[in-house]
């Protein structure tokens, strides 16, 4: 497997200052996120006086430390905001789209994109109160080409889990670039929205200078199977159901949301919809035409809590075993509106995304206590087929575009690396890959190769708010090590009143009785001989009584813990 080296990589080391524009006649490529990880894509193109944007998208925390979402730092825009001259989006999904807020509460730029990426970007951009109106949207469509500064710019109808996803062909002062964004290569998709093959090769009939493409999938071998064969094996399992049938999916995927009203139209059932983004979805998707579901085939919670088991389908989000999702509150019993019963069935219409392994496996468990039939992609692989292209879709994208120059991106380093092989053993001379930050000078004659960094990095947002980092710091040190609060009371000249109070939250070890009480005698004989000028001051007596509390318990436990100590002064 072919990493990162110095050999490959040529140019200044990391760390120095990056050229403030691209040389004359060249490109310049830096990506601000998705290569090096999966999620939060976000591209960034330059020439001459130009930058471009492609994808804005947001990622999800590793681990539960009061994070909603994570986005790319925006400095390297911010700094060049009077040349960024717009941001194109490939999808509607929330690693390319969820940034968009946030970067447009930073600067005024226009953003192009398909009708149904458009429609799901204004919900997110009103729920983060930005006035949609004075936003400047447009639609893209495929196979019309527009301007955008000195870029062209012509969509390409791409297969993927999402409506209305296109890849880009992008004219450039260094030659034709491609960005497949998401895609997938399905023969029969349900909304018969398939990738553009016959467009695709013309473009490497004209000469391909360099290929972007998406490297999730490049250890699943053979291809990554059709919507409509998935929808076949769906609605064999809810017509084989005797109760209640829930079906978990990502509320993104429309055609699987189309294909589940027919089914539920032929089986008799009405649908019940759990969630606030399968609602928004689905609202989505009816108001721009692309769910034709009869009008009175969606029931409200309520009503569907009191229909005969058999006549309810239930289409649910939470696949990956989200904690607050309607899924884990169907599984626990702890859903305000809706209680599942034994003998119902379960299918997990989803992929399980790495590290989430055992929080779904966990849910299923719950499910199966319930007395729930779970039936789901181990046992019954049919059920789902991935949005992104399996290892022989990737090869057919290469051997239809014919580039000189290959980047992976989306991506692990291990699956760039991957697929950076699959592009040599296809013929491709120039591969390169980078990660996030890594700046690529892309000449019209020579190699692509990568000439320095910039600073890149991930924000993290809650409730719509940005995270200090120092914040996140302290959080990750209190879930490491708990938290021991110090109280110490003390008249206007510092002297102690009464004695020190110590307690202990989320500290391991025997943190009661003796321990406690040996931390607040270490902290009352620290008060009692501070000198005068330690007494004079808060800080100084808090420092004192945080350095004998964490001693006395460290000795005693070998435990670490975070102090804080609280001075009142009397």
């Amino acid at each position: 497997m072919d990493a990162p080296t110095n050999a490959s990589l040529s140019g200044t080391q990391p760390g120095k200052p990056e050229p403030v524009r691209p040389r004359p006649g060249e490109l310049q490529v830096v990506t601000l996120g998705g290569l090096g990880a999966i999620g939060m894509n976000c591209m960034v193109l330059e020439q001459g006086d130009d930058v471009l944007v492609i994808d804005c998208g947001v990622t999800f925390p590793a681990r539960d430390i009061g994070v909603d979402v994570l986005h790319p730092r925006f400095e390297h825009l911010v700094e060049r905001a009077d040349r960024v001259r717009g941001v194109i989006i490939t999808h509607g999904h929330e690693d390319h789209i969820g940034a968009l807020p946030y970067l447009l509460d930073r600067m005024d730029v226009p953003v192009w994109g398909p009708a149904h990426s458009l429609s799901l970007i204004e919900r997110r951009l009103e729920e983060h109160g930005i006035d949609v109106k004075r936003t400047r949207m447009r639609e893209t469509k495929p196979r019309e080409a527009f301007d955008v500064g000195s870029f062209q710019i012509e969509p390409i109808r791409v297969t993927h889990s999402i409506a209305d996803a296109t890849a880009l062909a992008i004219r450039t002062i260094a030659g034709l670039v491609i960005h497949t964004g998401d895609f997938k290569i399905d023969p029969s998709p349900t909304d018969g929205e398939v990738t553009d093959e016959a467009r695709l090769s013309e473009l490497g009939d004209e000469g391909v200078r360099l290929l972007f493409s998406d490297s999730t999938n490049v250890d699943s071998r053979g291809w990554s199977g059709s919507e409509s064969d998935v929808g076949d094996a769906l609605e064999k399992e809810i017509a084989s159901a005797d109760h209640r049938v829930i079906v978990g999916l990502f509320a993104s995927n429309v055609q699987r949301l189309s294909r589940l009203g027919a089914i539920a139209v032929r089986a008799g059932r009405k649908i019940c919809l759990l969630g606030r983004s399968m609602q928004n979805h689905a609202d989505t998707a009816r108001s721009l035409g692309m769910l034709p579901w009869p009008s009175n085939l969606v029931v409200d919670v309520d009503v569907a809590q009191n229909m005969p088991r058999r006549d309810v389908l239930i289409l649910a989000t939470g696949t990956q075993a989200e904690a607050r999702a309607a899924l884990s509150r169907l599984a626990l019993g702890t859903h305000p509106r809706m209680r599942i019963a034994a003998g119902d069935t379960l299918v997990l219409s989803s992929r399980v995304i790495p590290g989430n392994d055992r929080e779904v496996v966990m849910m299923m468990g719950d499910f199966l206590r319930a007395g729930i039939h779970v039936v789901s992609r181990i046992t019954h692989p049919g059920i789902h087929a991935s949005g992104h292209a399996h290892r022989d879709e990737q090869l057919r994208m290469i051997e239809l575009c014919r580039p000189r120059a290959f980047m992976p991106v989306h991506g692990t380093l291990h699956h760039l690396c991957r697929h950076a092989e699959l592009a040599r053993e296809a013929g491709v001379e120039e591969v390169i890959v980078v990660e996030d930050g890594d700046l690529v000078r892309v000449p019209t004659d020579g190699a692509p190769t990568r000439t320095g960094r910039i600073e890149v990095g991930q924000v993290a947002i809650w409730d719509g708010e940005e995270i200090d980092d120092a914040v996140l710091r302290d959080r990750a040190t209190l879930a490491r090590a708990g938290v021991l609060a110090v109280s110490v009371t003390v008249d206007r000249r510092g002297n102690p009143l009464g004695r020190a109070r110590v307690s202990a939250t989320g500290v391991v070890g025997p943190m009661e009785g003796d321990v406690l009480e040996m931390a607040a005698r270490a902290v009352d004989r620290a008060m009692q001989s501070a000198d005068e000028r330690t007494r004079e001051s808060d800080d100084a007596l808090a420092t004192s009584a945080k350095l004998a509390a964490r001693r006395s318990v460290e000795a005693e436990t070998s435990v670490r813990p975070t102090v804080l100590v609280h001075v009142m002064r009397v």
